[in-house]
């Protein structure tokens, strides 16, 4: 029986115990999709375990089983400081940056950056929404989080070394040559890129400066350009240790 949907639960789960569903994930599972008593969900734990349980009536459902997971991943985390773009680029950017497999994204608020955010105006929570649906729908063990807006000189800070800071200047080295190691914070910034002030604190703070290519992307084009490359570059590398 094909399961319907992917839910995710933050508790430790057991084989034989009984599930409640939120009131938001038993609308998807019984309004949306039109699930029935009977039928089968996937369910990830807080640790990243992957079960099937049976629907029951109500918001209810039983787990049955633990399957197995493909492993690898431990200890690798990659990062995306992204400027915030105009309109719901945003959402877009955090869906695919979901599904190429990031860990977490960090809406950055920059000296050139023309958004503006507010107390209680609810882009976090619904990027976070977007999150969630975007890592059940490509199958992925964990949601990445989405954290609060963060000012650029605190962000340089928290990544230090392990961040690059993607820019358009001359003699940059590729994006895949300067990635630090499995541990990446990835810096994209806004239309009108980072200013002088800033490119001179993310140099002080470690990071590293890197170019996507010749040509001047849209910054939610080049947060999942770059996300995608250094995806690729970790998988890459942990695969080349797993046939040493």
């Amino acid at each position: 029986m094909t399961e319907i949907t992917r839910l995710f639960s933050s508790s430790y789960l057991e084989t034989g115990a009984v599930l409640r569903l939120s009131e938001e994930e038993g609308h998807h599972v019984h309004k949306v999709l039109r699930g029935r008593a009977g039928e089968r969900v996937e369910v990830v734990d807080g640790a990243g375990r992957l079960f099937v349980a049976e629907l029951l009536g109500g918001r209810e459902a039983k787990i049955l089983e633990e399957r197995p997971t493909a492993g690898g991943g431990e200890g690798e985390e990659v990062v995306l400081y992204q400027a915030v773009p105009k309109g719901r680029h945003m959402d877009l950017v955090v869906e695919k940056a979901t599904e190429l497999g990031v860990s977490r994204v960090v809406p950055l608020s920059t000296e050139r950056g023309v958004v503006r955010f507010s107390e209680g105006d609810g882009k976090v929570l619904r990027w976070r929404r977007v999150a969630e649906a975007a890592a059940r729908q490509s199958l992925r063990l964990r949601i990445p989080e989405v954290a609060e807006v963060v000012p650029f000189p605190e962000a340089v800070r928290e990544a230090g070394e392990t961040g690059v800071l993607l820019h358009n200047g001359a003699d940059l080295p590729p994006l895949e040559d300067v990635v630090p190691g499995p541990v990446v914070g990835l810096f994209v910034g806004p239309e009108g890129g980072f200013s002088d002030g800033e490119l001179v604190m993310a140099r002080e703070a470690g990071l590293s400066l890197a170019s996507l290519g010749p040509y001047r992307l849209r910054s939610e084009t080049a947060g999942m350009v770059a996300v995608a490359r250094v995806c690729a570059v970790v998988e890459c590398t942990r695969s080349a240790g797993r046939s040493l």
